[in-house]
């Protein structure tokens, strides 16, 4: 308790550079352990069990990764209000807003873990894949969609424990669980040869262990937080606030994967290896995104306390240093992306085709990667002040746009054509929402 409330007032109060960072660390590598879970799922599977199941985590991913960015994103909203609440130093209506999101959050994640299970052989069989990669992926899918739940509860405790102002204990206990999650791939897939459901388990059961670990960390250590079972109970007039946030980053963030999956679509009729190596790259991206992305969350957390306290300059401050800092993190990222991406894509599968469709991506996305570095800090500017419709507007609108541009230009240039259609979404991103966002730092 004493160690949260010392980093909350570091970022109410300390030095914005040295703050921001010492802030971000823990969630710059908690993301980076993240992408190991899914990382380490595909490197598993491409060495112990071949292509075909490789292919089938593949068109598998797109699905979750929808799923989960539904879940994240509320997670997200949920912790701006929270952020708010610590700020103003509302502590009953934090205990009112946390039974609520807590209950409401798990009734429509069990819906959503019923929908998936049921649409998801039919959109994989619409998308036009193999048979025999889509049994694969149904193996993995229908494991990891009875285990949503818990995937739903960690991201929310992680987001309520942020915004209380502890970065560490998220990232301390995905520290354990992805050591945990590797060793447990490796005996479930090598050693006892269970396969693809082996990983699946693998991953699902490190979910649980991490959902319980943060659960009862946050009821002993932050008393507004603290539930009886009488208090577990939905407070409409809260809900209406939750969804307010919610929604709205919730469907950014899945937005982001549903373009994501339309464009694996029409990535089919250049063959399996294509799309195989495009996911691997795409796995490599998000591993690289952890940086920025732990930027910006940092600097949310640091907006939303600061701006429910009302300290504007504090919000203008934060807006700068985050933008230099993803500046100087994109010059050193993407010389490093174009010098290593065979080998990155290599540590997925050993197939020259796979390689080389993940390659031309990876090499090609080097440089245009400065606008969604920028996109970030934008974003997360928008965000942390609590204007979270319009982030989802702007992610809408581009997805939207690089999906139309996909589809005409995929089949002119391959894989470069997604590369186009995604750098053009980025840079109207950048150049609309980042001139508003500019007008309204120096008017606060």
């Amino acid at each position: 308790m004493k160690l949260q409330s010392q980093n909350k007032e570091a970022l109410l109060t300390g030095r914005p550079l040295p703050t921001l960072l010492v802030f971000a660390l823990p969630i710059i590598l908690g993301n980076i352990f993240q992408q190991l879970y899914n990382i380490v799922d595909a490197m598993v599977v491409g060495k112990f069990l071949g292509d075909l199941p490789l292919a089938g985590i593949s068109i598998a991913s797109p699905i979750m990764d929808i799923l989960y960015a539904l879940l994240l994103g509320s997670s997200i909203g949920i912790g701006v209000l929270v952020g708010q609440l610590c700020g103003a130093e509302d502590w009953d209506r934090l205990k009112r807003v946390h039974a609520t999101a807590l209950v409401g959050g798990s009734v429509i994640t069990l819906g959503l873990s019923a929908l998936g299970l049921i649409a998801s052989r039919p959109i994989l069989t619409a998308q036009g894949s193999d048979p025999a990669v889509i049994d694969h992926a149904m193996t993995y899918l229908v494991i990891i969609l009875g285990g949503l739940l818990f995937n739903f509860l960690y991201n929310y405790y992680s987001a309520v424990l942020r915004a209380w102002g502890n970065s560490q204990t998220p990232f301390l206990v995905l520290l354990v669980s992805s050591v945990l999650h590797a060793l447990l791939d490796l005996l479930l897939c090598g050693v006892l040869e269970l396969g693809i459901r082996g990983v699946a388990c693998s991953t699902v059961f490190c979910q649980i262990v991490s959902t319980l670990w943060l659960a009862v960390y946050t009821a002993r250590s932050c008393p507004p937080l603290r539930l009886t079972r009488g208090e577990l109970k939905v407070d409409r007039r809260e809900a209406g606030a939750i969804l307010g946030f919610a929604w709205a980053a919730a469907l950014q963030q899945a937005v982001v994967m549903v373009g994501r999956f339309l464009i694996q679509g029409m990535l089919t009729p250049l063959g399996t290896h294509s799309v195989t190596g495009y996911n691997m790259s795409m796995r490599v991206e998000q591993f690289l995104f952890c940086f920025s992305q732990g930027i910006s969350a940092a600097m949310v957390v640091g907006i939303s306390l600061s701006k429910g306290r009302g300290d504007t300059d504090r919000v203008r401050t934060f807006y700068f240093v985050s933008l230099r800092t993803e500046l100087v993190l994109w010059l050193v990222l993407g010389a490093v992306l174009w010098l290593l991406a065979p080998r990155f894509i290599g540590l997925f599968s050993s197939h020259e085709e796979v390689i080389a469709a993940g390659t031309s991506y990876a090499r090609t996305m080097a440089l245009p990667y400065l606008f969604a570095f920028l996109g970030e800090v934008i974003q997360g500017y928008f965000r942390g002040i609590g204007r979270l419709r319009l982030t989802m507007i702007a992610s809408m609108s581009q997805i939207v746009l690089r999906v139309i541009l996909s589809a005409l230009l995929i089949p002119l240039w391959g894989i470069p054509g997604i590369c186009a259609a995604v750098t053009v979404g980025w840079v109207l991103l950048v150049l609309i929402e980042g001139g508003y966002s500019l007008k309204t730092v120096r008017r606060a």
